[in-house]
């Protein structure tokens, strides 16, 4: 292993441990930038994982359900936001991600977007974030089962959870876009609840493809090239603008060796308790290798981005009550394949979004079974306060 000896220890429920992602609560330790929030200190962010809270959401701890791909968003409330997320990794050096989003901004009708990112050998050959239109005249979201429809481009299930269709356009997005199959290859994956809560306050997140096989084709200045690998697929949806209770996240997945890997440390806002709850999900084939969170892990980053408090390189450490070990590596190798200002509410703080192409390596000890592999994965830092406005 390598030497994180200089990695920051952070305190990690009443102990010092170092900080490890997607096996460990970490804490944030910047100060606290007040920004709009009229909660009290005594906010306390977690995630929901008791059978009450499941109960109530009307989820089934063992079986995610295909209606949770589906629109979760009354959209009747200021704030409230959502997208469909997918990205893969393909022959040849291909990178594509997509995402469906909408929002609800005022009074306005609900807007819709379409963010689409394509690179090649780690090098980004398009990254537009671009208004469709709005509800009900230019976009349609199903509520039973993912299904958009976002003018000619869609993302939608063709059987449950185990198959998408995703087209988009590229008369629509200069000239480049894609149109693939997504059938999953591994079961779907929810921590808990899937909700990070703060008095009622959320972000959500369910990934219904955490491994897939992507077959189709890509179209870059209006070339159109085969293309054929894995792929993953996630939702995300709240109530409140993200930066209201969250302070920024590190997420990662990979598909390594008939491994998918998913990993995330979602941080709070001090005024919203502080907490850093990370998770790691490895599973081969339906075989659940690792399911943990919270106290179960720590995250360890690396070196710093500069002028960050968050980095690009993270390691998530494992450590179960039968000595089981288990390190998993994600390295943004400065591979930038998209960064750009996100939408905030912040009058003072610019939030921004950042994607690496880089290594995962992947360590498992099981008595006397040895796994240790590595390959290409996806970094993913979304900082809601990076840096001030000019």
């Amino acid at each position: 292993m390598e030497d994180w000896a200089g990695l920051k220890q952070t305190n990690i429920s009443g102990r010092s441990s170092a900080r490890f992602a997607g096996c460990t609560r970490v804490r944030s330790t910047r100060k606290l930038r007040n920004d709009t929030t009229s909660r009290t200190e005594s906010a306390q962010g977690r995630l929901l994982t008791d059978s009450q809270s499941l109960q109530k959401l009307g989820l089934d701890s063992s079986k995610p359900a295909t209606w949770e791909d589906g629109l979760r968003s009354p959209g009747v409330e200021s704030g409230e936001w959502e997208w469909w997320y997918a990205d893969a990794h393909l022959q040849d050096g291909w990178f594509l991600q997509v995402a469906f989003c909408y929002m609800t901004e005022g009074d306005d009708p609900n807007t819709g977007l379409i963010d689409l990112n394509i690179a090649k050998d780690g090098k980004k050959l398009f990254d537009l974030h671009k208004r469709i239109g709005t509800l009900p005249s230019d976009i349609v979201v199903g509520k039973g089962h993912c299904d958009l429809q976002y003018r000619k481009s869609y993302f939608r299930s063709v059987n449950g959870l185990s198959e998408y269709h995703i087209f988009v356009d590229p008369d629509e997005m200069e000239g480049f876009g894609f149109d693939v199959v997504i059938k999953r290859t591994t079961p779907s994956y929810r921590p808990g609840s899937g909700r990070w809560d703060v008095d009622g306050r959320h972000f959500s997140w369910f990934v219904a493809v955490p491994g897939g096989h992507l077959t189709g084709e890509v179209t870059a200045n209006g070339i159109k090239t085969k293309v054929e690998d894995n792929a993953y697929h996630d939702h995300n949806w709240g109530n409140v603008p993200m930066e209201k209770i969250l302070d920024n996240w590190l997420w990662g997945r990979a598909d390594v060796s008939e491994l998918s890997i998913v990993s995330a440390s979602v941080r709070f806002r001090q005024d919203c308790g502080g907490r850093e709850v990370p998770l790691l999900f490895v599973v081969r084939g339906n075989e659940v290798l690792l399911d943990v969170s919270d106290d179960q892990l720590v995250c360890l980053e690396g070196v710093k981005i500069k002028g960050k408090p968050i980095s690009s390189d993270c390691i998530y450490l494992v450590k179960s009550a039968g000595n089981n070990l288990a390190q998993v590596r994600f390295d943004g190798q400065q591979k930038m394949i998209a960064s750009f200002p996100y939408p905030t509410t912040s009058q003072e703080w610019e939030t921004r979004y950042t994607r690496y192409a880089g290594m995962v390596t992947i360590n498992i000890a099981d008595g006397d079974k040895q796994v240790h592999v590595s390959d290409h994965g996806s970094l993913e830092v979304m900082d809601f306060f990076g840096r001030r406005k000019a």
